[in-house]
């Protein structure tokens, strides 16, 4: 080997090839970058490592052409023939020269295999190591590695020793990747997330892992029940081996998916990534709970074996092979456990929805009044409520559109579509939500034409009061004239006003017919309305404070007769505040007569309020009123009707009389 000026000689190292085993080795088994990257830091723990330091580029900072990842720990280091004895042959047990330990440490890897990670990541990889005062340098490239299908032979790796130690601790090695495969940056959150929950306690308690200049610590979850409080809890499976573990709830939803579930831990490392609840999720209760739940398992007994039969661990230690006798046991064992868990988290967040609700008075009160079952229906449906974790606010909320719904389950039939969801916590949700913004909304806005209503018939009691004009004297001025253009309804809710102060003549005309020419028959009429298809209302209107004469009625006869001349049917409505001032001979007459009314102002109003008012309960969810009970029957009898397909009462139905009516 020649030696330059510097000291440092050129080596040629060798490394054994059967076509492309290396690139399927590396590339195939660790896809995923926080994989790849765990697996060469559980390399540096095999080596000693008390300290292992990550660099990785930063958003801004990345190219992946010129970008670099370091991996750079003090651990044992290795001579060249170390680098080629030891870390060039692919597939070497290192649990077969030394065992399971390495010093005071249980050996992480077994296949030998790990250090081909870095080809998950990157093209090529620069590995320096030094011990002994003295460093060598080889890089691995992956293109050069291949050969083809078939084919085996030693490909040779260009080598320096003697390069600069590039740290100062005395031993130690650093691996560099270049040639980047990704095209976006890492994750460095979830890249620090992935290493603290794919490495156990243990590990972090004796190797810091620094990722750009910033220690793992534990998983960042804000916890408001673990189990246990502190450190882990230790239990003996029967047939299997001891197990330490601990779970925990968060207070609020854990976003990260590695952070989610159990991870099972062997010999201080991942053997089950999370999320994992030993695949019951699927039929367990509490399902929902999967996203805030978050706990870890240490099961070292499943790789306490030296040789390849005994190894329960696929290879990125991602997944535990569950069809083996030997994780029979733990698997029953972790299925009772993940089950628990996730009762325990419902049974926690259905309390909490609970005690939200009994808390308030009006909630208490309103559920008390409901029927027996309904009250059941109620509870049930407000602990899986509460697996939804809402917002205290937004529980108050979804409880109030859950209680309305039983109170109007007769106005809206949605307990069926309750029932039919109430398995999901979330569907549920989205359905008591929905209920509250289209049930609730339709309510409402029926509600505002109601109140609408009830307002402009106040103020029309307001108008009588005060003896409103008839018409408006000047701009701005409340009249009778304006209520009834504005609200015909008032007189009948079927009522359309067709016109208004038009003179019989022009009316005439523009139903084609004869002119008038007689001064005496151009009179104006007030209103002329549409009751139904073939019915015209001709009306006539004086305030309140003014009597109505012989003459006031002659004249709405008048317009009647001509106009009848054009349109047959035509009827007459006389509406003032008094009694009209005629004979009780003509008073009479106007009684009988099916042509005409007189109406008061004072009935128009008590007919109006009669008419809207015992809607007002059902719309603002008074159900403590006769008006809402009333109604909530009469939704119920005719539902009787729909689903009977009849209107027969029955002996006991007649025996309890006709009962209220509408009003």
């Amino acid at each position: 080997m020649a030696e330059d000026a510097s000291g440092v000689t050129e080596r040629q190292f060798y490394i054994k090839v059967l076509g492309r085993t290396l690139v399927h080795l590396g590339v195939q088994n660790y896809k995923q970058r926080n994989v790849a990257i765990a697996e060469l830091v559980a390399n540096c723990w095999d080596a000693g490592a008390n300290n292992v330091y990550i660099d990785a580029p930063l958003d801004q900072a990345y190219d992946r052409d010129k970008s670099e990842i370091t991996i750079r720990d003090d651990g044992s280091g290795m001579d060249e023939d170390e680098v080629q004895d030891a870390y060039l042959v692919i597939g070497r047990n290192r649990r077969d020269d030394g065992g399971l330990m390495a010093g005071k440490r249980k050996v992480m890897g077994r296949k030998g295999i790990g250090k081909l990670a870095g080809f998950g990541v990157a093209a090529k990889m620069r590995v320096v190591t030094w011990k002994s005062g003295k460093a060598a340098e080889l890089e691995l490239d992956v293109s050069a590695l291949k050969k083809k299908d078939n084919e085996a032979g030693n490909i040779p790796i260009p080598g320096r020793i003697g390069v600069e130690i590039p740290a100062e601790t005395e031993t130690g090695t650093i691996i560099t990747l270049t040639s980047l495969k990704h095209k976006t940056p890492l994750d460095i959150g979830g890249l620090r997330e992935a290493l603290a929950r794919r490495f156990s306690r243990t590990v972090r308690g004796q190797m810091a892992i620094i990722l750009n200049d910033e220690p793992i610590g534990e998983p960042s979850i804000d916890f408001e029940y673990r189990e246990p409080a502190e450190d882990y809890a230790t239990e003996e499976i029967d047939g299997g081996g001891l197990v330490k573990y601990f779970f925990g709830f968060s207070k609020s939803l854990i976003k990260s998916k590695e952070l989610r579930g159990f991870t099972v831990y062997v010999n201080g490392k991942t053997a089950q990534a999370p999320p994992f609840f030993f695949d019951v999720e699927g039929t367990a209760s509490g399902q929902h709970g999967t996203r805030y739940v978050s706990g870890a398992i240490e099961a070292d007994f499943l790789d306490r074996g030296t040789d390849d039969d005994s190894d329960l661990v696929s290879t990125d230690r991602q997944e535990i092979d569950w069809d083996a006798e030997e994780s029979q046991s733990f698997r029953e064992w972790g299925d009772a456990l993940s089950r628990r868990v996730l009762r325990e988290w419902a049974d926690r967040k259905g309390k909490q929805m609970e005690d939200w609700v009994s808390s308030r008075e009006d909630f208490k009160s309103r559920i008390a009044v409901l029927e027996s079952p309904s009250r059941d229906q109620v509870s049930k449906f407000l602990k899986v409520l509460g697996q939804a974790e809402p917002e205290e606010e937004r529980a108050i909320e979804l409880a109030d559109s859950l209680i309305r719904a039983f109170e109007y389950r007769h106005f809206h039939d949605v307990i069926a579509d309750i029932e039919a969801v109430s398995d999901d916590p979330e569907e549920l949700g989205n359905l008591l939500s929905n209920l509250a913004q289209w049930k609730v909304l339709e309510s409402r806005a029926i509600l505002e034409v109601i109140k609408g209503r009830l307002n402009v018939i106040e103020k029309f009691h307001q108008m009588l009061v005060q003896d409103a004009p008839e018409t408006a004297p000047k701009v701005g001025m409340d009249n009778l004239h304006d209520l009834i253009a504005g609200f015909p309804w008032l007189l009948n809710p079927d009522y359309q006003v067709l016109s208004e102060e038009k003179t019989v003549t022009k009316q005439l005309r523009e139903w084609h017919f004869e002119e008038i020419t007689d001064e005496e028959e151009r009179g104006r009429y007030d209103f002329l309305a549409l009751y139904d298809e073939s019915r015209l209302v001709v009306i006539e209107i004086k305030r309140s404070g003014h009597p109505v004469t012989l003459d006031d009625l002659q004249r709405l006869e008048r317009y009647r007769e001509r106009l009848a001349a054009a349109r047959s049917g035509l009827y007459m409505m006389m509406i003032c505040g008094t009694e009209p001032s005629v004979t009780a001979e003509t008073k009479a007459a106007w009684d009988e007569r099916e042509d005409g009314e007189i109406r008061l102002w004072n009935e128009v109003y008590e007919r109006g309020l009669r008419r809207y008012k015992h809607y007002e309960a059902v719309l603002e969810g008074n159900v403590k009123h006769d008006d809402f009970a009333r109604k909530e029957a009469e939704v119920a009898q005719a539902r009787g009707v729909l689903e009977e397909g009849a209107v027969y009462r029955g002996p006991a139905k007649r025996a309890k009389g006709l009962g209220p009516q509408d009003r």
